[in-house]
């Protein structure tokens, strides 16, 4: 891929892309030859985590793709002069995956979140998804490096594998299978299990057209608040990256 399709937001990647460009360019043609892909979704907290932590920061770069998860993402391409195509969801990827593993008879495996969550997202994925392949799950309270649940999802072999142990640990997670694989779609999810089980909900559409989701999880949860307020800092060293460059 020539490089002209990045954009790099403090020396993080994102391919510049739309959703079903990149479910057809990237995604279909690894599984379909069994190469290991790392999707990296990532929002401006992910970008500011990388940017402060070097182990974190070359775990991203080293990922086969980023995707940009966020709202604030987009608006910093604009900053850079380099706008991103459009915002590629976390949640709306994974969805489509689903699909795809549920249409194309690919295997599935969950790991991540309290452990009465994925059993409920999984009950509720397989209920959406008639006949779904789910090559197993687990909960999300392990040691990266635990031998047993390495041992359980390889010798399953799954198609994809949808992690959810927040970051930067589902991305450590990833990076050290991904290095032991050699198969598999591999993407953090985050809080994405939770959605499945119905513990907590996305915006209504109009609110997710007109880019107001993360108000609304905001509304949803005050606590969100300090989470938000990173935004503006984000955007602040953008711009600030960007005139150090210039000069």
């Amino acid at each position: 891929m020539s490089t002209d399709q990045y954009v790099h937001i403090l020396d993080i990647p994102f391919i510049n892309t739309t959703k079903e460009q990149f479910i057809a360019q990237q995604v279909l043609p690894a599984l379909s030859q069994n190469i290991p892909l790392h999707i990296v979704t990532a929002n401006p907290e992910i970008v500011m985590e990388a940017h402060q932590n070097p182990r974190y920061h070359q775990i991203v770069k080293e990922a086969d793709y980023v995707v940009p998860d966020g709202i604030g993402v987009i608006m910093a391409s604009k900053l850079v002069n380099n706008r991103l195509s459009e915002r590629i969801p976390g949640i709306e990827l994974f969805e489509r995956m689903l699909e795809i593993a549920h249409d194309h008879n690919k295997s599935v495996y969950f790991l991540g979140a309290k452990e009465e969550v994925v059993e409920q997202a999984v009950t509720n994925i397989q209920y959406q998804y008639p006949g779904l392949d789910v090559a197993g799950y687990h909960h999300g309270y392990i040691d990266i490096h635990d031998q047993a649940v390495f041992d359980e999802i390889q010798t399953e072999e799954p198609d994809f594998i949808f992690v959810a142990l927040g970051f930067p640990k589902q991305d450590e997670w990833i990076h050290h299978y991904k290095g032991i694989v050699g198969k598999g779609i591999l993407m953090g999810v985050g809080g994405s299990f939770d959605v499945m089980a119905g513990e907590s909900k996305r915006a209504p559409k109009a609110w997710i057209k007109l880019n107001l989701e993360w108000l609304y999880r905001l509304i949803k949860q005050p606590s969100r608040l300090i989470r938000v307020l990173k935004l503006p800092l984000f955007l602040i060293k953008v711009l600030w990256g960007k005139y150090i460059k210039k000069g």
